[in-house]
């Protein structure tokens, strides 16, 4: 299938990602934030209310991928990502301020643990003299924890925000991929919408795909991929020192998979 944007970074797909799965490298680090199936109608697309099974047969095809990581509400993850997957390897809680329900989303990860000394938060307790003594000699803070309470969600007068009715914040998806995302890894979004994720990887120095079903979000996230790197970038410690610029996205090293030219399709792997 014809990519419908390609640029040296991102490659994006006007369709069901269950289109090209068969086409794509096992390899591919999967980071998305799936519909969540329960009857929301803000999306211009796509109908949020696949019955049970169906939802859960097409979660299941991301059993290809060897590293899965998903965000979704704590019941819709028992309800059917967790069916769809299995019992996942480790879990992280996004917790946001938020005058709705439902003030915290499971992050989920298959095949992966995230590496929580790649991002460093401020010591509690600075004036301790243990802790005095750690920064005394260069220690930057002590490992992120499994629960996240500094990213809120994304709201009508964010600056990121979009025509997508409920877009993840950018800062959660460069979180989640610099805790499990390697050197050389390409990242991909089955459900890729205003290419959120995408755009979070780019600003990472990392190569993506996406697919999305509706035209007018590709092309809101099309527009967005060429905004500069946010300024408020997670301490990663893998790509990016504090005050650094971002790195060019190295090439590559999937075996069988070379970014395609503008306008072509990727070589599948064989």
């Amino acid at each position: 299938m014809k990519p419908y944007y390609q640029s040296s970074t991102v490659t994006a797909y006007h369709c069901r990602f269950q289109e090209i799965v068969s086409e794509l490298p096992s390899s591919l680090l999967v980071v998305s934030d799936p519909p969540y199936n329960i009857g929301f109608k803000g999306y211009d697309e796509y109908s949020d209310n696949m019955h049970d099974e169906e939802y859960i047969e097409m979660l299941a095809e991301l059993q290809k991928f060897e590293r899965v990581i998903l965000c979704d509400y704590p019941i819709e993850t028992m309800k059917y990502i967790v069916p769809a997957l299995g019992v996942p390897s480790a879990v992280a809680a996004w917790c946001y301020n938020a005058n709705i329900p439902n003030r915290f989303r499971l992050v989920s990860f298959y095949g992966c643990k995230p590496d929580y000394s790649r991002i460093k938060q401020p010591y509690k307790n600075p004036t301790d003299k243990r802790v005095a003594q750690l920064i005394a000699n260069g220690s930057q803070g002590t490992n992120l924890y499994e629960w996240w309470t500094d990213i809120q969600l994304v709201k009508n007068v964010s600056e990121e925000k979009t025509n997508h009715p409920c877009p993840v914040p950018e800062a959660l998806q460069r979180r989640i991929i610099t805790l499990c995302a390697n050197e050389g890894d390409v990242i991909f979004d089955p459900f890729g919408g205003s290419l959120t994720t995408s755009k979070a990887a780019q600003d990472l120095g990392f190569n993506s795909i996406a697919c999305e079903l509706s035209e007018s979000y590709l092309n809101e996230g099309i527009s967005r991929l060429a905004q500069q790197v946010s300024s408020t970038l997670p301490n990663n410690r893998l790509h990016m020192d504090a005050g650094d610029s971002p790195r060019l996205p190295s090439q590559s090293t999937l075996e069988g998979f070379t970014p395609a030219e503008q306008g072509s399709t990727p070589s599948p792997r064989q």
